[in-house]
């Protein structure tokens, strides 16, 4: 008898907890993960937009998308997304540029290939180039970490400048390596490099990489102590004895932030006056421009910043669903705004992200 009550109280149970199934509704965040970037494609390290197209660069591989509305060329069962499998290294700590006509692979070895955007597949239309032939004192390229940024700069007149270190009378050099690179528009996109220049920093005791970026036509290069101008012939000007870690443009002046202060260029980087403090934390922040606007941008992070000769403001932007995710790219295509990051491709309607963070306590 207590082994039938037993069974009909299990049953009552049973009935009830059927009666009374749990539903969990998960929350739609504002930052939307793309699903064709999954799996061996998750970790993206570089994103660059055209008119037509948007590139990603991966671990193994390069993407290629379009807008919505179209079929890419090259995906075999339709859609406005292709990926190709990239059998070039790819470090997984570097952040390796992309222009509209090329991106960049290369090995430790002093190998470098570039390879055209519109035709990834061809080996024939990309370019390779060894360091090591053309100079000989090669150790090593020089590149940074990708938490500070791309670790080769590409300027307006499609130039490569190339860090690396090289052995000298037993002692490591800076150098780099200034390539230029002409696009073919024949039967297919090709490439060929018009020359290469071998650059030489005049002070041996500025060894070190601290950073690199390209503004307009000019590179700008930050050592243990210097901050160098490069143009586009390869001429090479010290113009600011201090570090500069990270360069901005807002309405064609120049601002680069040292360890305590912020300095400013009106004469495209030539010569720099020192203006007033600034908090460490910017010295940390990527940078990039969407819709004019300067977006700083580091882990989870996105900020909106303004800044001008008086003084400089960060207001915090909408991040919801974004929480752990390192951001490495920020890019604007087709009325979004994508972001490359180590766990994936996110992205938001583009009159939706400069909302900015609500603030809890």
């Amino acid at each position: 008898m207590k082994k039938i009550l037993l069974l009909i109280s299990w049953s009552l149970l049973f009935i009830s907890c059927e009666k009374e199934k749990i539903v969990i509704v998960e929350k739609e965040h504002n930052w939307k993960s793309h699903n064709g970037f999954q799996y061996d494609k998750i970790a993206q390290m570089n994103s660059y937009a055209t008119v037509d197209h948007l590139f990603f660069l991966g671990y193994n591989s390069f993407t290629s998308l379009v807008q919505d509305s179209l079929n890419h060329p090259d995906a075999v069962f339709g859609g406005n997304l292709c990926h190709y499998q990239n059998w070039c290294e790819q470090p997984s700590e570097k952040k390796m540029p992309i222009c509209a006509d090329y991106f960049i692979a290369y090995n430790q070895l002093g190998n470098l290939k570039f390879i055209p955007t519109m035709n990834p597949l061809l080996t024939e239309c990309s370019v390779s180039l060894n360091i090591k032939i053309i100079d000989s004192t090669f150790m090593h390229f020089d590149f940074l970490p990708f938490s500070l940024g791309e670790c080769i700069a590409i300027n307006d007149q499609n130039q490569a400048l190339i860090p690396y270190l090289s052995s000298v009378d037993s002692r490591a050099d800076l150098k780099l390596a200034l390539v230029d690179i002409k696009t073919e528009l024949t039967s297919e996109v090709c490439l060929d490099t018009i020359k290469t220049k071998i650059l030489s920093i005049p002070d041996v005791y500025q060894c070190n990489v601290i950073a690199l970026e390209s503004i307009g036509d000019y590179f700008f290069l930050t050592t243990n102590s210097m901050v160098y101008r490069i143009d586009n012939y390869g001429n090479i000007d010290n113009v600011l004895k201090t570090r500069l870690n990270k360069i901005i443009e807002s309405s064609g002046t120049l601002y680069g932030f040292g360890r305590n202060n912020i300095f400013i260029s009106s004469n495209s980087g030539l010569t720099w006056n020192k203006g007033y403090t600034i908090p460490q934390e910017f010295n940390l922040l990527n940078y990039t421009k969407i819709d004019s606007k300067i977006i700083g941008y580091r882990n989870d992070q996105l900020l909106d910043i303004l800044v001008n000769e008086k003084e400089i403001i960060a207001k915090r932007l909408d991040n919801d669903g974004l929480d752990g995710i390192s951001i490495i790219s920020v890019s604007k295509f087709n009325g979004k705004v994508y972001l490359s990051t180590l766990s994936g491709v996110y992205y938001k309607l583009t009159d939706k992200f400069f909302d900015y963070k609500i603030e809890t306590e």
